[in-house]
């Protein structure tokens, strides 16, 4: 597979990183939107929300962080 990785190491990684995100409140998922250098996550479930986030990066770890 691609980068030496099996297939199995590659399924593994996607269910890692959908895991990761899991809204803190309620363990759906998550969706991560930006506008103008700002994101935000929502769920797609109940009305839990961030945001004033500078990178994506930053948004997924408030997600983790709760």
């Amino acid at each position: 597979m691609a980068n030496g990785r099996t297939v199995g190491e590659v399924l593994e990684r996607v269910r890692d990183r959908r895991r990761s995100k899991r809204c803190p409140t309620c363990d759906s998922t998550v969706t991560i939107r930006g506008f103008h250098g700002e994101y935000r996550w929502s769920c797609l479930a109940c009305d839990a929300v961030g945001f004033g986030y500078r990178s994506r990066s930053a948004a997924l770890e408030g997600v983790r962080s709760g």
